[in-house]
């Protein structure tokens, strides 16, 4: 898997995403049947990278319905994944994740310009929140999504909804202070400035003034005095999602077996599988070595730190600064820290018991040949092979939605109806250009609400 997504990752940063498509597809039987869910997800996240929306809508909708059937009927899987590791499990999504597939099916109706399919997306959004939130009973951070909430309310106010929207931007600006305390995601000032607008439109005077207290300082202008002009509404992921790794835990149970653990740890391998290999070989003849595997983020975080997008019509030149809506990557580390204990204590039962099989397997094969017999030897065998076993196919899950982007921006220009030609840009924290990448020419008519999507994979 590591090499198919090293291969993805190399046509998506050459600017190839029709490639990138087909080597996932090329590669399909590396995710194996438990990890079909998976499968499509990336499909999808890789056709809309592409601009093959509704393709890209068809996989997460599939992805859906099969996440949701696999959550029916996980348990069938549980046993085979207690004697082998957790990729025996279907693996239908974490929750983050599950919400994130109608975030960019969102995405991709609204670059389709169909707001009512948008819509159908977010009050899924807004149920699977719900559901998250009533079933986990405040045990996990993950309740409240501000890029879902956020895009919601801009798709109320394209489709001329000013009540949703309104409501929509207030779970925005709530979800927001919660990724502040838990993320350190700020609130941004678009956002201030909606809620500014749109309480003033819908003539709510108290709220009106209480933003008003609140947010000093935040320039917005009236709906009424934009309603004849268009809108250019962007949304660029940049970099790419955090990738599960292996952390290891070798407990040795004698001193010799410290000793081999020890001097393991100090060997540089020429790849991965070699050292694990070993690894395996060496704690199965000493028999006295339990392995223990828990999943570990590793982040990849983006190079960007300001993106803009620039529209121009040879006469006007405007500037839409873009802002942090999601971060991605905060969110799927802190959701597996939370779980994180629940997932070692589940860890070490199942090492435990493999230990315990293998010797059970060394103890068992002894007595059928007997002692007289070679029966030492034989146990020795069969218990040195079962324990190479039993540390070879310890592994966490390390599955996750790789081709996410590590964080989503948005950004929102008002221009007067006419043709404009698009450029992004995106800078580094140095203020260095990192990309830059022409877009479309769009022809924008009065009242008229433009959604762009867009991906930088730096």
């Amino acid at each position: 898997m590591a090499v198919l997504f090293a291969r993805i990752d190399h046509d998506l940063e050459a600017g190839r995403p029709n490639e990138a498509i087909a080597t996932l597809e090329g590669g399909q039987s590396s995710f194996g049947r438990h990890s079909q869910v998976l499968y499509l997800m990336d499909l999808g996240m890789l056709q809309q990278i592409a601009g093959q929306y509704s393709e890209s809508n068809q996989s997460l909708t599939r992805a859906e319905d099969l996440s949701d059937a696999l959550y029916t009927r996980r348990i069938t899987s549980e046993a085979e994944a207690f004697l082998t590791n957790d990729t025996a499990l279907p693996y239908e999504g974490e929750d983050f994740e599950k919400v994130m597939l109608n975030i960019l099916m969102m995405i991709n109706y609204a670059d389709l310009g169909m707001l009512d399919d948008a819509l159908v997306e977010a009050r899924k959004v807004d149920h699977k929140l719900s559901i998250l939130n009533d079933r986990n009973g405040g045990k996990t951070s993950y309740s409240k999504d501000p890029l879902a909430r956020y895009f919601s309310g801009m798709l109320y106010e394209a489709a001329g909804d000013l009540n949703n929207a309104l409501v929509a931007y207030r779970l925005a600006y709530d979800a927001f202070q919660q990724a502040r305390k838990l993320y350190g995601t700020p609130v941004p000032d678009l956002l201030r400035a909606d809620l500014l607008r749109l309480s003033e439109a819908m003539g709510l005077t108290d709220e009106h003034q209480e933003y008003r207290t609140e947010f000093p300082g935040i320039v917005w202008r009236p709906v009424a005095e934009t309603k004849d002009l268009a809108e250019l509404i962007f949304v660029a992921g940049e970099g790419r999602a955090p990738m599960k790794r292996d952390m290891f835990i070798d407990v040795p149970f004698s001193r010799q077996a410290l000793a081999v653990v020890l001097a393991t740890k100090g060997v540089i391998y020429p790849n991965y599988s070699d050292h694990r290999a070993a690894q395996s070989v060496l704690y199965g003849l000493t028999g006295r070595v339990m392995r223990i595997a828990v999943p570990k983020f590793m982040p990849r975080p983006s190079r960007v730190s300001q993106s803009e997008a620039i529209v121009s019509n040879g006469v006007t030149r405007l500037h839409a600064h873009l802002v942090l809506m999601e971060d991605v990557t905060a969110t799927a580390v802190k959701d597996l820290d939370e779980r994180i204990v629940r997932t070692t204590v589940k860890a070490v039962a199942r090492a435990a018991w493999k230990f315990a099989l293998a010797e059970g397997v060394r103890v068992g094969a002894q007595s059928a040949v007997g002692r007289q017999r070679g029966g030492e030897l034989v146990g020795t065998i069969a218990g040195v092979l079962a324990h190479i076993a039993a540390v070879g196919t310890e592994e966490a899950d390390k599955r996750s939605w790789a081709t996410l982007p590590d964080r989503i921006q948005v950004g929102r220009v008002v221009v007067p109806p006419g043709t404009y030609d698009i450029e992004l840009r995106w800078r580094g924290r140095a203020g260095e250009e990192v990309a830059k990448q022409p877009l479309r020419r769009v022809a924008l008519k009065a009242g008229e609400k433009r959604f762009i999507s867009t991906r930088e994979m730096q």
